[in-house]
């Protein structure tokens, strides 16, 4: 890229009064020095190009406005970049468009820098702007013979870390001799190529309400030489299932001061102070702690985050892990009715004889309970197995010998819980005395007694009918 100032102020040098007195006193019998000595005079029409080649990489040496063309020096320019906007505004002196084509202008450019062509006395137009096209250029045509400065307003969708710095270029440019009508620029940029990453650990415990902590890791890209690092922020947007309780900020390791190295604001936005940002150089990545609570399972239960790294204006997105969780549902039944059974009494562990995670819970009047929320893991898992220990059966049932059920729980909404159904057997009652014994045989002996004295009645007197 050519570094506008100290090319200006040597062709400005080289060009002096009294060399251009001297060359405009010689006329056209001075041909051959004029071709030699780029001055005010000699300069054809009244309007130039600048041409800009946008490339990735580090800037390396001033360029002299000629085009690349060499084969080899092509291939080192690095990636084209398209998009970049840039703005070209006219510099004025006292209020006047400097003229390059009197020697008065070449004076008036001697000391301008781009930081003081944007003060008194100088100052400069709205300009126009211009964007790079796929192959990395921007031609703006049709300027009239001035100085220029050139600001890169936009990276478009690129990741530039550092922008190149504004700069100053005349059109025309002299070069070797003669003037160049189509000047060539070849600022370069250094790209944010860093992949920050981010990641969940298992909550503190499975249940709705428990502690997670997200985990940013940020690599702090490299700037170009004499940039320096201007902003830095972390902003991960939390689900609305997800609740904000803190976050601890490293650097490389070393744990950062909260309002002094950075200030945590919006849903959450970590922004480095300007404290923080003079210890980003030389350093390696931010890390970003965050810890936050789970509230719901809303409709899946697959609850994702993901946040955005911003160094310099340029944003990086990280991968997006997931934390899962699913509800349980446990209906009481009897084994012979599956009627089902209120009273009964639940705990939840991790695994069989393993460790309490929720309970005591006890079914309601319909013989059943609910869990809003256990844990099914993280990012790929598909499910997770619990335990569910009846510590007390319902009244006038008996507890199983083995009282551990597993139970599945997938991520899903609360409105379709996984359901378990656990059945009890109903306790037998105190035996009861049988019927039978000697006053049962003396009621059969009446009984029988009584019927046959009813029989001879009936043949008595059916044989008193029949006499004549």
């Amino acid at each position: 890229m050519i570094n506008g100032s100290q090319r200006l102020r040597r062709s400005a040098a080289s060009l002096g009064i009294a060399a251009l007195i001297a060359i405009a006193s010689l006329g056209a019998g001075s041909a051959a020095l004029a071709d030699v000595t780029p001055s005010p005079s000699n300069i054809q029409g009244s309007t130039g190009t600048l041409v800009i080649h946008k490339h990735a990489g580090d800037p390396g040496a001033p360029g002299d406005g000629t085009q690349i063309t060499d084969p080899a020096k092509i291939t080192t320019l690095g990636q084209a970049l398209s998009g970049v906007q840039f703005t070209v505004q006219r510099v004025s002196y006292a209020g006047t468009p400097i003229d390059l084509t009197s020697s008065s202008g070449w004076d008036q450019s001697q000391n301008a820098t781009p930081a003081s062509v944007v003060a008194a006395p100088y100052s400069v137009g709205a300009g126009v702007t211009a964007s790079t096209d796929s192959g990395g250029q921007a031609a703006i045509p049709d300027l009239p013979f001035g100085l220029y400065l050139v600001t890169e307003t936009s990276p478009g969708v690129n990741p530039i870390v550092s922008p190149v710095q504004p700069f100053l270029v005349s059109v025309p440019y002299p070069d070797e001799g003669t003037w160049l009508y189509t000047v060539h620029v070849y600022p370069k940029n250094k790209l944010n190529d860093t992949t920050p990453t981010k990641s969940v650990a298992a909550p503190d415990a499975p249940v709705l309400g428990s502690r997670i902590v997200w985990t940013v890791n940020a690599p702090i890209p490299p700037l170009s030489a004499g940039d320096t690092y201007r902003s830095f922020s972390v902003t991960d947007t939390l689900d609305p299932r997800l609740s904000y309780v803190g976050v601890v900020v490293k650097l490389d390791g070393a744990t950062l001061t909260p309002v002094a190295d950075y200030i945590v604001s919006g849903a959450t936005t970590i922004t480095f102070t300007s404290a923080g940002l003079a210890k980003l150089a030389g350093k390696t990545a931010v890390s970003a702690e965050l810890t936050t609570t789970v509230s719901s399972l809303g409709a899946d239960g697959i609850i994702p985050n993901t946040a955005v790294v911003t160094t310099n204006g340029s944003a990086r997105t990280t991968n997006t892990p997931q934390t899962k969780w699913g509800p349980l549902a446990v209906v009481k039944r009897d084994a012979a009715t599956q009627n089902t059974l209120a009273g009964a009494v639940f705990e939840i562990y991790d695994a069989k004889n393993g460790t309490k995670v929720a309970g005591p819970f006890t079914t309601d009047s319909g013989g059943r309970f609910d869990i809003d929320g256990l844990w099914v893991g993280n990012d790929a898992a598909a499910s997770k197995d619990y335990w569910v220990k009846e510590t007390r059966a319902p009244a006038g049932y008996v507890l199983p010998a083995d009282p551990w059920t597993k139970a599945t729980v997938v991520a899903q909404g609360t409105a379709s819980p996984a359901t378990l159904s656990i059945s009890n057997t109903q306790q037998i009652g105190p035996n009861l005395p049988l019927t039978g014994g000697a006053g049962s045989i003396l009621f059969v002996v009446l009984g029988s007694a009584l019927a046959l004295a009813g029989v001879g009645a009936i043949v008595v007197r059916r044989v008193l009918a029949s006499r004549p």
